[in-house]
Order: C-alpha cells, then structure tokens, then sequence
C-alpha cells in the first residue's frame, strides 16, 4: 500500500525528530557516523516520512563521517562552500539555500552539489531500498537508485516538505513572519457512507444487511450532532425491520415498516441514532446500522442510493484519510445475491483488486461498468473460504474494454458481482474482510497542517414543472454550493434516487453541467445524450475532481475550483431524481499554516514593547457567526503585560509582519475573521508565529520529495 504524507517544517527541535527515528530508520551501512548507528538499527528501514525528518533535523555533521566532510570543503570547487553553508546544517537546510542562491551564481552548479550531499546520505542508509528524491520535480543520477518505475512496486513510501528559501547577501530591508496552529477548539465536519445495490436474485427469502460504520477511528473528543440514515428498497413497497448496534429503531418507521420508494430517518426524529453514536464513538467501537428487507416473490434488498451521514465537531485538524478499502456491506440471507459496488478514485489509479469472504458461497463472478459500457464476466478465485481477483486480472478486464487505468481515475465505475449460495446454510458475505482495494496517487497531497472539511450540499433548486406525479421526483434539479476562495479543492461525490419510467425511452434527453464561472455564468457539458440509453447505470452515482472529462473525452480544469461551484441535471421524460434525498457532499483542505510572506517594514504593532496579541476573530462552525478571542505570540507576554488587545479588523498587514501572516492564516482557514468569518473556532488555542528580521526579499519554495521502496518490489 502507498502512503502520502506532507509537511512543512522550518523549526522544530533535531533532538525530539531524532527520537522519533529511533522507530522509523534501521540498519545503515559503516559511512554514516556511529553515534547514529544504533538508533538506525532500532527501527523500520524505508520510511520516507522519517527520512526527510532526519534529512531537515539532523546536522550533516552527525551523519557523515568527518573526512568525507573534510573533502567535501577542500578543493578548488568544494562540495560545501562555508561561506553559504555549514556542516551543522542539516542537509536539506544546505539544499535549500544552494537552491536559493543557484540563480544568482548558475557557473557554481549548486543544485549539483546539493545532490551529491543528498545522494551520498540516502545511498549510506537506505540499504536494500531503491529510492527516487525529486527537489522541484527535479533528480540526477545521485538522488535516484532502482532499475524500474517505482509505480510497478507493491509499497511505496512517499513524502513531500515544503522549505521556504531567501536570496543570501543583500542588504536588509524589514522583517517576514509565518503564522501556524498546532490544533483548534472546534470544527465540524461529516462522515459520509454511500451504499451499494444489493439484493436477492429471486426474493423468496428476507436479506440482512448490515453496514459497519468505523466510528471506532472517530477522534476521541468528538461530538455527534446529527445522524441520517436513508432507506431504500431494492423492490418498491419493501418491508423493514432496523436496528443500530443491536438496538431495535422500527418505532422510527413508518407503519408496519412498509417503505415505498425510500424514507429518512434523522436525529431530530429519532434521537436514538444520535445517542447510540456517540456511545460508540465514546467506546471506541464501530457502529453497525442494520436492516432486514423482505418483499415476497420479488428481489429483496436495498437499491444503492440508501446512505448514512454522521454530522459531528472535533478539535482534530485532520480527521479524512482517503479511501483505499471500499468495504462490502456484511449480508446474510438463504439466496444468491447481486451487488452492485460503486467505487470513487481521486486518483491516478495504479492497483485494483477484490477480495470476497464469507460462508457458503458457491461461485462468484463479476463484471466491470465504465461510463455505461459493461465487460464480459469473470469468475473471483477461490481461495479457500474467501475469493479474489488480482491486479492483473482487472487491468486485463479494462484494457478488453477499450479503456485503462487512466479512464477510471477521478471518476466513479462499477464491479457488478453475483454471488452463487451453495444451498446448504446462511450465505454470509463478511463485511469486515470483503472489500475493492483501490491503489492510486491523488491529485491533491495533503500536509502536516491540512484542516479537512467534508461539507453536505443541500441547496438545490428545481423546474417544479417537471416532477413526477408529485413524488419529489424531478427532471430539472441544480445543486450550488461554495468553496472557499483560499481552500484546496479534493473532490465533490452525488448519490441520486431515481426513477426509470419503463416504456418512455423517447424523447429521453440527459444533460449534465458543471458551472466553471460564476461571474460570466459559464456552464461546460459533462454529459450530452438526446435519445434514450443507460445513463443512469453509469453515472446515478457522479463525483470528480478539480479535473475531470467531459463526454467527448476532453479534460477539463478547474472542475472544482474555490467559489459558487454548481451541477444541473436535465432529463427527457425518462428519469427523474429526488434532490430531498439525494446524498452530495464536497471535500476541501483548509491550511492551518501561512508560510513568510513579503517583506515588511516592522515586526509587528507596539514592538517592542509589545510581544504579543489578545486578538478577536469572528468564525462560523456551525451556520451562526460567532466571536472569539485567542493568543498570539509568547503567552508570557500576556502575564507581564507586554500584549495589545486587537480585532482581525485591526490588523494591518502592509505595514507589519505578524499581522500580514495572522491575516493569510485566517484566509487560510476560510476567511479574514472580520467581515468574513474563518470557518474554524480557534478557541483557547494559540497562534504561534516565527519571525526574521533584516530580510532583503523572498523567493518560492523549495518542494522535497522522497520516495522508498524495496529492491524488487
């Protein structure tokens, strides 16, 4: 599996990084110094993650021996130039400032000699490893070794930082400041789960399933404020019986449990669900939302819009991880079964394989949809209670159908499986070790300081001319949300109930747009069918990325972008969609970290006298604008006095330092806490800012990335 990790760091202590080592870095060869020896020994070889940390912590000193030091200083061209550098420098420091200083001496081949310090550290320590480092997309000989695309290995440890450069030797003019948050009061965010089509083959038996919610890697402090859970039939007009971690909730039903096209059931309604979430969480447990679904002489089973949506506020920063297992649902019945699993990849998919466990199960076959178009079915191998398909396998399946991995990336598709029952006793397909492994490399990195919110979009507009007979059913409905200006964009998924009015396959036009300007009202078709076909097969389930394709094949840019962003449906007399009910949520990074801005002419309001701020921030958590105070700078300078008390709309960032990096954190976090609340509340938490006096200018920063994996795959 691929891991991904970015962060930004420009002043922690080496001491505290280099106990961290001791569980991340293992055997290193004789060159590197024996005080580090040991410690190596102690870990995990080939995390890229620990890696970088001891390239940017460690002084280079410590890590190679001292006659290759020496050499490295003497000579008409030495490797390390003292008056630019030092050995007690670690050596991405050293990097960093021979990338800064490369444009103004280009006949000195810095960039050169950084890769030789690099390349000499990484081949001493990381044996037995191939490794590829990229210092602004660019390598040499000496910060690469493998023999083959690090893409083809099965465990590739990836990490990215981010070091912030200054041109050397000009006369200084002010000061710079970079502003970050360790953590945060309150923000409030959403799990979202989207189920998949599952249902008997021929309805003569009920069907349990069961959906296991991983409340249990909720944060620990979190608090649950609204659950929905969405129901809906395989088979119209189905019988239910439902329960949530053991616990009957069929009084939350309609009478007798007879659900027609779909039914909700939330918090407010029933404040069962809510409760018996935070229970789970509170335990560390998982939460398993049942159902049991009967319908006589028809399939019985749930239809794939039904979802459940966990509304809850945390003071942790990061609480998203993107998804790699897309689990099945745990289902029990005495029949075969079919399911339809939709997967999402934000991502250069590079891996795709399935595994299928349970009990008495016969056979299983499966097929693949992509934009509409299904492959030949395959048989899953068994392999002794569970069954498989590898890699190989599916990339040959897609490749059949005229498509690769690119195709599928960014973009829903569909394994479609039938589940053979072998007549003997219940079927069981195990939800806890049945899953899609999906491998990818995403579009968008998160760092040490991403902030994720995963929003619910629920304003939408219909053509109330095209409802269908009063169902909540339409064929015109349009979606709008915003995303703030400063966040980072990762992906906006939907979900859509829908019907199919069998028999009117003319005139069945369907359109689908994406809004790519607000200001000139900018609309670009991701969909265009005037006659009848299987749109909704492929796309009833519909996400993208910041990139994504329209229907001709063409890529288009900025899909997702900060600002009004919006989706409109348009049908014929074919399909209609219930917007009340349907599931669309967005994902975006807010970025708890403001790097050195630009250069101004004093450090900060009242300085020195002053060495801190009681500022006040409006923020918005939860629909109402609030206010609240927090720290920023030494809080010794509150007990002496030494503070101002301020308001974000105070600050004046031409003229100071600190107030220039407080106001491009708050951006950051969604606002300018006056006139534009932050999205986050900061709480009785500080904002911690590291100045530079007498700096001339500044430059762009300096991106490292490290990539490890085993020699051979």
């Amino acid at each position: 599996m691929r891991r991904g990790f970015v962060f930004t760091l420009d002043a922690v202590l080496a001491l505290f990084l280099v106990l961290i080592m001791i569980t991340a870095i293992t055997t290193a060869e004789s060159q590197v110094q024996s005080v580090y020896k040991t410690k190596m020994r102690m870990g995990e070889l080939g995390d890229a993650n620990a890696m970088l940390k001891l390239l940017r912590t460690v002084p280079l000193s410590q890590l190679v021996p001292a006659d290759v030091v020496q050499k490295w200083e003497n000579g008409p061209d030495p490797v390390i130039n003292l008056t630019l550098v030092s050995p007690d420098m670690s050596p991405l420091e050293i990097a960093a400032t021979y990338w800064a200083v490369s444009p103004l001496y280009p006949s000195q081949n810095y960039r050169e000699k950084a890769s030789i310090i690099l390349g000499y550290i990484l081949n001493s320590t990381l044996k037995g490893y191939n490794y590829e480092l990229l210092i602004n997309n660019w390598t040499d000989a000496f910060m690469s070794k493998g023999t083959y695309n690090y893409t083809l290995a099965r465990d590739v440890s990836a990490a990215t930082l981010v070091l912030s450069g200054y041109s050397y030797n000009q006369t200084p003019r002010g000061y710079v400041a970079r502003a970050f948050l360790s953590k945060l009061r309150e923000k409030v965010t959403s799990y979202v789960y989207q189920g998949d089509y599952i249902a008997t083959k021929h309805g003569s038996r009920d069907i349990e399933i069961t959906y296991i919610i991983p409340t249990s890697q909720f944060p620990v402090n979190s608090t649950v404020l609204n659950v929905t859970w969405y129901l809906e039939p395989a088979y119209t007009y189905s019988y239910y019986d439902v329960s949530l971690n053991g616990y009957s909730l069929d009084s939350c039903l309609p009478r007798y449990g007879l659900v027609d096209y779909g039914y909700e059931i939330t918090s407010s309604s029933c404040p069962a669900l809510a409760t018996l979430v935070q229970d789970a969480v509170d335990n560390g447990s998982d939460s398993n939302f049942t159902v049991v679904v009967s319908k006589d002489y028809q399939v019985a089973g749930e239809d794939g819009a039904q979802h459940i949506i966990i509304t809850y506020s945390t003071s942790q920063a990061s609480t998203f991880k993107y998804p790699h297992y897309y689990y099945f649902a745990d289902v029990k019945t005495y029949d075969s079964v079919y399911i339809e699993k939709y997967v999402f990849v934000p991502g250069n998919l590079t891996d795709l394989s399935i595994k299928l466990a349970g009990e008495n199960i016969k056979s299983v076959t499966a097929s693949i949809r992509v934009y509409g178009v299904d492959s030949r079915s395959f048989p899953l191998i068994d392999e002794g209670g569970y069954f498989v398909a590898d890699n190989s396998t599916l990339a040959s399946v897609v490749e059949g159908m005229g498509f690769n991995y690119s195709d599928l990336s960014g973009t829903y598709f569909t394994i479609l499986f039938n589940v053979t029952w072998d007549g003997t006793g219940e079927l069981h397909i195990d939800g806890r070790n049945s899953y899609v492994y999906a491998d990818y490399i995403p579009f968008t990195a998160m760092s040490l300081y991403s902030v994720d919110v995963t929003q619910l979009i629920n304003d939408y507009t219909v053509d109330p001319t095209t409802e269908y007979y009063n169902t909540g059913f339409y064929g015109d409905v349009q979606w709008d949300w915003n995303i703030p200006d400063y966040a980072t964009p990762l992906y906006t998924t939907f979900q859509l109930p829908w019907l199919h009015i069998v028999g009117s396959n003319s005139p069945c036009e369907q359109k689908v747009s994406i809004l790519m300007n607000a200001t000139t009202n900018t609309w670009v078709k991701l969909y265009d069918a005037p006659v009848y076909n299987t749109f909704i097969n492929a796309f009833a389930r519909w996400g993208y990325t910041t990139v994504t394709r329209d229907y001709l094949g063409n890529p288009v840019e900025n899909a997702l972008h900060g600002g009004h962003n919006a989706l409109h449906l348009q049908f014929g007399s074919c399909y209609y969609v219930s917007p009340e009910h349907a599931l669309a949520s967005v994902v975006y990074l807010l970025n708890a970290y403001a790097p050195y801005g630009n250069v101004k002419p004093y450090l900060m309001q009242g300085y020195p006298n002053v060495k801190a701020y009681n500022l006040t921030y409006a923020y918005n958590v939860s629909g109402v604008v609030r206010y609240g105070s927090i720290i920023v700078g030494d809080s010794t300078a509150i007990e002496s006095g030494e503070y101002m008390n301020l308001t974000a709309c105070d600050l004046k960032p031409d003229e100071y330092a600190v107030d220039d990096a407080i106001l491009r954190l708050f951006n950051n976090l969604g606002g300018d806490g006056c006139t534009k609340p932050v999205l986050v509340d900061l709480g009785d938490t500080m904002i911690n800012y590291v100045s530079l006096p007498g700096v001339p200018r500044s430059i762009s920063p300096i991106t490292v990335t490290l990539r490890v994996w085993r020699v051979g795959g």
